[in-house]
């Protein structure tokens, strides 16, 4: 009767010491884990030092162009930014040379250009046309032929617009290919465009002057971009 009492307090006892164990076994890797969460987190530093290098990182150009005419150049090419919900916004810089017709030299052009693309239309898992473009752009061009401010040679608003400066509002249109991952090596998409622009001067002068001829009011540009 002795023994059989025994048996069972030892056994209660080796109960209880296992339960104790495991429960003191938990603990431990509970607090393990959550060292280890908490050294795998990013410290508030490392938080802070992320969010600066993506607001640099959106500084870097993502698109590069080549334009054929277009009323900034006989050719222009430069860098942008799209950006904005599914990339309706684009933003260019574009430097142009324009050779010499009616002056004695050649001229250079800096344009800034801001688009809108309200839709991208797939046409399949490589092609996407995009029906509209629209936007406007401003442009200078270098030389002492141009200039901002109406010279005093010339009688009081005798010009009412500064050849030096240029604004434009344009409408256009885009086809786009997506290069297969597999094989993109600096882009991973080419788009193939042509825009129709007018500048301030023009359109005032076709809107007071219905005989002001329309192939010198509206300009034609081609050109290729590249997205990176």
């Amino acid at each position: 009767m002795i023994t059989k009492s025994f048996d069972i307090k030892h056994l209660l006892h080796i109960i209880i010491l296992m339960f104790a164990c495991s429960i003191l076994m938990c603990a431990t890797i509970y607090a393990q884990s959550n060292d280890t969460i908490k050294a795998q987190s990013p410290s508030l530093y490392e938080l802070r030092h992320e969010r600066y290098i993506k607001r640099w990182n959106k500084l870097i150009p993502n698109q590069a162009t080549v334009q054929y005419a277009g009323s900034i150049g006989m050719f222009s090419a430069g860098a942008g930014w799209r950006y904005g919900r599914n990339h309706h916004w684009e933003t260019d810089l574009l430097l142009g040379f324009l050779p010499k017709y009616h002056s004695e030299t050649a001229h250079m052009t800096f344009t800034i250009k801001e688009r809108y693309i309200p839709w991208h239309c797939k046409i399949s898992s490589r092609w996407d046309i995009e029906p509209l473009t629209t936007g406007i752009f401003f442009n200078t061009i270098s030389g002492e032929d141009f200039w901002k401010h109406q010279p005093s040679r010339y009688p009081k608003h005798y010009y009412g617009f500064s050849t030096k400066i240029r604004s434009n509002v344009f409408l256009g249109q885009r086809l786009r290919y997506n290069i297969p991952k597999r094989k993109r090596l600096f882009h991973q998409a080419v788009l193939i465009y042509y825009e129709i622009s007018s500048c301030d001067l023009y359109i005032v002068s076709k809107a007071t002057n219905k005989d002001f001829p329309w192939r010198e009011t509206l300009s034609l540009a081609i050109g290729v971009k590249w997205e990176l």
